[in-house]
């Protein structure tokens, strides 16, 4: 049986509405009180291990271009490390290969710490003797963004609570913004007290005990509950069919476009924050300059999960998009430090709301069968983005100087807004079938 969902004019308005409070206590009577807080926790190395890298390389090479290189590298390898975890959901031995991934990720990260500070203090230091370890300590990062929403499905499923899927979507939104900011925090505290090196080492111990705790919950016993969805054959539908078909794939494709567009963003923000740093010599001041973007994100995707039936998510994805071109144009324009917080603050309140409406548009255009292989694709897209924003931003900057590299940002947020804006149009022309 299937069902056709007409298109919605745009600015449609519904009353409806629910509190992030309210979710979390109706997701926690369901999960347990810990879960939440968990899915929180696990979620920080993958922050941690990139501005750990960059913040390590730029102090030590003073080059902002091999710093963002060497990060994105990590960005890179955790995207196809997100892609091989949800490819692997449904396997019997998906937990087995969880537990390899913890134990191989401290011995990374050791490398890392062993052969970064040597390689780029020297006079001129080998890109690739940097970038190979970079690419395996990303490969070997367990994308736990994934983990956590593949294990909604078997926590709602056991107690047949799968309608509060779309509320387990909102919720990992906004841990994904949370994670940023309290990673940033984190990583910006220990790199100042006792050296970027530290990070690295800090995000291999909270690997290794988050992921252990992860997998002695208790939901890591319960089945698997992906749905099974094969789709009609090709040669057996009218040509209205196929055009419908084709139509639809390309409609879900646009949120991925936009979360590799919102990646490329945040990357080239955050490259653009390195060229500002190492110009006022305050490259440890990276993660916390990052973290103001990150604080402000993380407060308007929590005010925004809090009336997603309000206004229809494209019209958040249009608004925040716009927002972005704007306020990605004033990076821009600070020459000190206290413009340059300001910045990012107006910055990071655009960020946030898009991270939650382009996520949940997922569940839109998508089956249910369908959704969380979806929401793994997007999830690597962005952070293939990232490494594209990283290493144009840093490239940019070390050639040209900070205000180049401060129009990728700008270039990023327009690509973001031309995605939200064909999204529209394509949801306007498109019947969804959710056969």
């Amino acid at each position: 049986m299937s069902s056709t969902r007409a298109p919605e004019p745009l600015g449609g308005i519904s009353m409806a509405s629910r509190s992030p409070l309210a979710d979390s206590r109706e997701l926690a009577a369901v999960s347990g009180a810990l879960y939440p807080v968990l899915t929180l926790l696990v979620r920080l190395p993958q922050t941690m291990v990139p501005l750990g890298v960059l913040t390590t390389v730029a102090l030590i090479s003073g080059s902002p271009a091999l710093g963002t290189l060497c990060a994105g590298a990590v960005t890179l390898g955790s995207a196809v490390c997100g892609l091989a975890m949800g490819a692997a959901a449904s396997w019997r031995g998906r937990q087995l290969g969880l537990v390899l991934l913890t134990l191989a990720n401290p011995v990374a990260v050791w490398w890392l710490v062993r052969l970064l500070p040597e390689a780029s203090a020297a006079a001129e230091p080998d890109p690739v003797r940097l970038i190979l370890p970079c690419l395996l300590a990303g490969l070997v990062l367990p994308q736990m963004g994934v983990v956590c929403r593949l294990r909604w499905w078997s926590l709602l499923g056991r107690d047949d609570r799968q309608d509060l899927f779309d509320t387990a979507l909102r919720h990992e939104s906004v841990m994904d913004s949370l994670a940023t900011v309290l990673a940033a925090v984190v990583t910006g505290l220990v790199a100042v007290t006792l050296g970027p090196a530290a990070v690295l080492a800090l995000s291999a111990a909270l690997t290794l005990a988050g992921t252990t705790v992860f997998l002695l919950h208790c939901s890591a016993r319960l089945p698997r509950r992906l749905l099974r969805f094969r789709a009609p054959a090709a040669a057996g539908l009218t040509r209205a069919a196929r055009l419908r078909r084709r139509r639809t794939a390309q409609l879900r494709l646009l949120p991925v476009v936009g979360m590799g567009t919102l990646g490329a963003l945040l990357g080239s923000i955050l490259g653009s924050v390195v060229v500002f740093a190492i110009s006022v010599d305050a490259v440890v001041s990276v993660a916390w300059l990052y973290a103001v973007t990150g604080l402000t994100s993380a407060v308007a995707a929590v005010f925004a999960s809090a009336r997603t039936e309000e206004l229809r998510l494209w019209n958040r994805w249009v608004g925040a998009a716009s927002g972005a071109v704007l306020a990605s144009m004033l990076l821009t324009v600070p020459d000190d430090s206290v413009g340059m917080v300001l910045a990012l603050a107006v910055a990071g309140l655009t960020t946030g709301p898009c991270l939650v409406a382009v996520y949940e548009l997922a569940r839109l255009v998508a089956p249910s069968s369908r959704v969380t292989a979806l929401t793994t694709v997007m999830t690597a897209a962005m952070s293939v983005g990232m490494t594209v924003g990283l290493v144009l931003s840093g490239w940019f900057g070390e050639t040209w100087g900070y205000r180049t590299a401060a129009l990728v940002p700008v270039g990023s947020a327009a690509l973001l807004l031309a995605g939200a804006l064909g999204f529209v149009h394509r949801w306007r022309r498109t019947l969804l079938d959710d056969a």
